[in-house]
C-alpha cells in the first residue's frame, strides 16, 4: 500500500500534543495531585509542631512527608517543563522543513515501512517495531529506539485508515508468533 501524504500543519500540532499526552500525561496529573497531599501535610505538620511540639515528633513526619511529595512534583513540573518546550522547538523545526516540502510517501510493504520525503529516505524493517497504538483515529508505530510514526486517519481517509490498522495488527501478530 502505497500513499502520498499532504503536510498539513494542524493536523501534525494535534497529533504531537498527542504524543505529548501520551508519554506524560499521566505523570503529570500523579504529580500535580501530589502537589495537593503535599502542601496539606506540610500545614497539618506545622500545625502540630506549633500546637503538640512532644507528640512523639509526628508534626515533622508530616513536615517531612509534605516536603518529600512537593520536590518531586517540583522536579517533574520543571522536566516535564522543559521537555515540552524542547518539543514545542522540534515541532517549529519540522513546519518550517515540511513548509518546502510538501509531500510525504509512505509505503507499507510486506518487509518495512518506507517514508521519503524530498531528498529523505527511510526504510524500517518491519522487526525494528516494538508497539503499535490506535489512539483517537492515529496509528502510532514505536521503534526499538523509541522514534515513533504516526498517521492519522484524516490524512489517508476512514477506509484506507482500516486496511493500514489491520494490515500493521497482522504484521505485528505474525511478529509476536515468529519470536
Amino acid at each position: 500500500m502505497k500513499f502520498e501524504l499532504e503536510f498539513d500543519k494542524d493536523v501534525y500540532n494535534k497529533q504531537m500534543d498527542l504524543l505529548f499526552d501520551l508519554n506524560w500525561k499521566k505523570k503529570k496529573d500523579y504529580y500535580k495531585n501530589s502537589q495537593y497531599l503535599g502542601l496539606i501535610l506540610i500545614i497539618i505538620g506545622i500545625v502540630l509542631i506549633y500546637k503538640r511540639p512532644n507528640i512523639f515528633g509526628i508534626g515533622y513526619c508530616f513536615v517531612f512527608f509534605g516536603l518529600s511529595n512537593l520536590v518531586s512534583f517540583i522536579y517533574y513540573y520543571f522536566k516535564i517543563r522543559s521537555f515540552y518546550k524542547r518539543m514545542e522547538d522540534v515541532k517549529v523545526k519540522e513546519i518550517n522543513d515540511f513548509h518546502y516540502i510538501k509531500y510525504m510517501n509512505l509505503e507499507f510493504t510486506e518487509d518495512a515501512l518506507i517514508t521519503t520525503s524530498g531528498d529523505h529516505f527511510n526504510l524500517i524493517q518491519w522487526s525494528e517495531f516494538i508497539h503499535y497504538i490506535v489512539k483517537e483515529n492515529n496509528l502510532i508505530l514505536i521503534t526499538k529506539d523509541y522514534e515513533s510514526f504516526i498517521l492519522g486517519e484524516i490524512e489517508v481517509g476512514l477506509e484506507n485508515f482500516e486496511k493500514i490498522t489491520s494490515f500493521v495488527k497482522v504484521k505485528f501478530e505474525t511478529k509476536k508468533e515468529n519470536d
